[in-house]
């Protein structure tokens, strides 16, 4: 078989450029502008192309007299070391919905922006992944954020 055959033959069982749900996980983290604690869930769609990672979630923050809702589609680029630690950074698109409690006037609005960030995924002793994730913000998303996430 050609080596190019081969090449497909393996992207094909591996699933690498087939979406598709490889599981899906908690997160938990901080955010800060407004400063919030934030709690969510995420879903593994796998590899779009080879290292490319889709990882979509959604985010409820509670704190600093706001409410907040945000889906992301972020892409996550896994860099390939020989280590089990696996370094990731990319980004995505964020919108959602923010209620923001304010003196004599409660304000809700819909609000957007880009996220830019980077990562450490690792396997747990039972394989399943488990990661630490900072990003930063741009827009009327929060300005930066630290997160803790675990793929089942």
């Amino acid at each position: 078989m050609p080596v190019w055959a081969e090449d497909e033959a393996k992207e094909e069982s591996s699933g690498v450029g087939a979406i598709q749900l490889k599981g899906w996980g908690i997160r938990a983290g901080l955010g800060v502008d407004p400063d919030q604690a934030l709690v969510g869930a995420h879903w593994d769609l796998g590899e779009i192309i080879d290292h490319l990672r889709l990882q979509p979630n959604l985010e409820l923050g509670i704190g600093d007299d706001a409410l907040t809702l945000f889906g992301e589609l972020p892409v996550h680029y896994m860099f390939r070391v020989q280590s089990k630690f696996t370094p990731y950074a990319g980004g995505g698109i964020v919108i959602g919905l923010a209620k923001y409690d304010r003196p004599n006037k409660d304000d809700t609005s819909v609000e957007g922006g880009v996220r830019i960030l980077g990562g450490l995924q690792w396997p747990l002793k039972n394989g399943k992944p488990f990661a630490v994730e900072a990003n930063i913000g741009f827009g009327d998303v929060h300005e930066v954020q630290v997160k803790v996430a675990w793929t089942f």
